[in-house]
């Protein structure tokens, strides 16, 4: 049985509430600290940030400074560009800058926000990632990646040690192909679990995708597979995710304590085996669309 330990909570929607197919309007007030003490209550003690995602660094660095325990910060470097000898100190000036908002000393992870194959292969960055970990500011490098040939480089390559990448009831090509049989050294994180949401928000797809009825069409087979065992969809698309093998943690991103407590309880669930094998068949076919860069 999976431990909610191995959960890593996602805080984009700490600092940009409408992030993705939110679940819902912010509110003009939320408890951020309230709620990070309760996702602790429940065994939550990863979290993944971003200078990239408002002030979530920031509201991160206040929880902690009040926080008992320790937990497991991972946080990413942003606008670089390749070929340029000053990387290595911006990287080191970025992280310095991560480490103060929230009030540590090393960060557990530190992806690159960016993940085209110029920046995850130059040079100047990779000299960046060693000089962060020379000087103990971070324990992990990692890369945030989208694509085929940026996991492939990003393995063979030797630089990073985590690859994040999406993993879900849509979309296994990242989990076929690299995660299943990974024999390397690097360990895999899945995120983007529902598909930023799009799985239990459907109202937005018609505005934003160009062909809605293939994603309906594939989301009322989702609902029949649920209903046939006495499932919701969403229950179901995370207690799969969950059983996949050799994923080291899995990134969930919420506000809410109850949807927390909703996606923690999938953890115990455990699916009838041809259920299992029809979604993977299922989620093994190829989209366009099941990828967030090719929306509009």
């Amino acid at each position: 049985m999976r431990r909610p330990q191995e959960l890593c909570l996602g805080t984009v929607k700490l600092g940009i509430p409408d992030y993705g197919f939110s679940s819902g309007k912010a509110t003009e007030y939320f408890d951020a600290l309230g709620f990070l003490n309760k996702a602790a209550s429940f065994g939550i003690s990863h979290f993944d940030t971003s200078p990239r995602y408002g002030e979530s660094e920031e509201i991160l660095g206040r929880y902690i400074s009040q926080s008992k325990s320790k937990p497991q910060i991972s946080s990413k470097i942003d606008d670089l560009k390749p070929g340029e000898a000053k990387t290595p100190q911006i990287m080191l000036e970025s992280v310095k800058n991560s480490l103060e908002k929230l009030h540590l000393e090393t960060l557990n992870i530190c992806y690159l926000h960016q993940n085209d194959i110029a920046i995850i292969s130059d040079n100047y960055v990779h000299q960046g990632l060693a000089l962060l970990k020379q000087k103990g500011l971070i324990r992990f490098s990692g890369a945030s990646l989208y694509s085929n040939e940026e996991c492939a480089y990003a393995i063979q390559s030797g630089n990073f040690d985590v690859i994040q990448v999406p993993v879900n009831i849509f979309d296994l090509s990242f989990y076929n192909s690299f995660i299943k049989n990974n024999s390397s050294r690097v360990r895999f994180a899945a995120r983007s679990l529902l598909l930023q949401g799009i799985l239990v928000n459907r109202d937005a797809i018609a505005k934003r995708f160009k062909r809605p009825e293939e994603i309906f069409n594939y989301l009322s087979q989702l609902d029949k597979l649920a209903q046939d065992c006495n499932l919701t969809t969403l229950e179901m698309a995370f207690a799969f995710v969950f059983s996949l093998s050799n994923i080291d943690h899995f990134v969930i991103g919420t506000s809410s304590i109850e949807n927390l407590k909703k996606d923690i309880s999938c953890l115990k669930m455990k699916l009838p085996e041809d259920l299992s094998g029809r979604i993977f068949k299922a989620a093994s076919i190829t989209r366009e669309w099941s990828n967030p860069r090719s929306w509009q």
